[in-house]
This record gives C-alpha cells, sequence and structure tokens, in this order.
C-alpha cells in the first residue's frame, strides 16, 4: 500500500492526539490511533502501524515500577487467554481488518466510550480474580481477533478492581504487550504487514512521543477529567460514524 499525503498526514495528526491522551490520562492510545487513522486508511493497515508505537509504549510502561513479576502473576491468566482466544478468533473468522470488522470497532468505541462518560464503575473483589481474569481475558481476546482492539470489556475490567493506580498503570502496560504481540502475530500471518506499514509503524513514534510529551505537559495545567471527557466525545462520535456500516 502506497501512502498518499493526506493518508500520512491522517496518521500523524491520529498518533499525537492518541499520545496527548496517554500522556495525559494514562490510556486510550491503540482506540483513538485507530479510530482516526480509519477516517482515512483500511483498518487491516491502521492495525498493521498501531502495533509498533503501541507496543514501544506499552514495553516502557510495562518495566517502568516496581511490580513487574507481581502483577504478571497476579494477572498471568487474563494475558494468556486474551492471547490465545485473539490468535483462534482471527485465524478462524477471518473478519480482522474487515469493511464489517470496521464497523463492529465502531460499536465498541461507543460501548467504551459511553461506559466512561457514565463513569461506571463495577467493583471486582481481589476473590474474584481468580476466575474473572480468564474469563475477561477470553472475552477481550475474541473481541480482539474481530475488530483489532480489546477496549471492552478488558479496560473497564482493569477499572474495577481493587487495585492502585500505579500498579494499575503497569499491569495496563505488561497486559497490553501480550494483546499487542497476539495481534501484530495475527496481522503477520494475514499479510498486513508490508514494507509501508512497517516503516509507517516506526515513524508514527515521534509523532507519539511528541503528543504524550504533551499530554503529560498539559496533565499538570489542566484536568486530567476534562482531557478525559474530551477524549471520550470525540472517540464516541467516531464510534458512531464507523458504526454506520452495520446499518
Amino acid at each position: 500500500m502506497a501512502l498518499t499525503e493526506g493518508q500520512i498526514l491522517m496518521i500523524a495528526v491520529a498518533f499525537i492526539v492518541a499520545g496527548i491522551a496517554k500522556g495525559a490520562i494514562g490510556i486510550g492510545l491503540p482506540p483513538i490511533a485507530v479510530g482516526l487513522m480509519t477516517l482515512a486508511v483500511p483498518l487491516e493497515d491502521s492495525l498493521a502501524i498501531m502495533t509498533i508505537p503501541t507496543l514501544t509504549t506499552n514495553v516502557w510502561q510495562a518495566i517502568y515500577g516496581r511490580g513487574l513479576l507481581r502483577l504478571f502473576r497476579r494477572f498471568w491468566t487474563l494475558a494468556l487467554t486474551a492471547t490465545i482466544t485473539l490468535l483462534i478468533v482471527a485465524a478462524t473468522l477471518h473478519q480482522l481488518g474487515s469493511p464489517k470488522a470496521t464497523a463492529w470497532l465502531g460499536v465498541m468505541l461507543v460501548v467504551y466510550s459511553t461506559i466512561a462518560l457514565l463513569a461506571w464503575r463495577p467493583r471486582v473483589s481481589r476473590e474474584a480474580e481468580r476466575w474473572m481474569n480468564p474469563v475477561m481475558g477470553a472475552a477481550s481476546g475474541f473481541v480482539a481477533g474481530i475488530t483489532g482492539i480489546a477496549a471492552v470489556p478488558f479496560l473497564p475490567y482493569m477499572q474495577s478492581l481493587e487495585i492502585n493506580k500505579d500498579d494499575l498503570v503497569q499491569a495496563l502496560g505488561i497486559l497490553f504487550i501480550f494483546l499487542i504481540g497476539a495481534l501484530g502475530i495475527a496481522l503477520l500471518r494475514q499479510g498486513a504487514f508490508d514494507a509501508t506499514n512497517v516503516i509507517g509503524g516506526m515513524a508514527a513514534i515521534v509523532p507519539t512521543s511528541i503528543g504524550v510529551w504533551l499530554g503529560q505537559k498539559s496533565r499538570n495545567a489542566l484536568s486530567p477529567e476534562m482531557f478525559r471527557r474530551v477524549f471520550l466525545i470525540g472517540l464516541l462520535g467516531i464510534g458512531l460514524h464507523m458504526a454506520r456500516g452495520l446499518l
């Protein structure tokens, strides 16, 4: 796939905006980046371009802290079931990157942003994690195997746990390494990675880093809650636009 100047500009804007969200509120890079890119770039190519900068930021997020092994022991069943389910669903249903998957991704973005805007926070006890982790992992892997994004039910579930803010951020980094790694393998099997997408993904690290830096600076100046609401409303609009494909 050869990128036009308009597509290159949209990719740069997508990763700057997604990076700002990542820097300001700690989450949101994959759904925001992919949601914006699909306005100009096919979903399969958007997912392929997204994997490299997302893996880069999440490796840093995973190792930055003192809870790497402790958190991996806590969530390894979630990581394992999500990885296995994603690979199986992508290989058997063959929907990853398809036009129908683009519409379902829109539905997922609408659901995710609506839940987040309503500030609905279910509570899951540590005792319930033993069986909830693999169930939520399988559910998240199934969604990601079709849409390429595991925001639902993965992120609402993680935010419902008895876990402090620093551990949550590090745990998300750890788990996204597995999810994005599995997605990368599934896309590689489909032949989604061509030279353009690989170069585009590597180049996207620059606008992503700029966005993260801007988001971190803005977080100190303005309310993180205001940023969160602005990005979620924008994500809701993108999701509604994408979901029209199911009508």
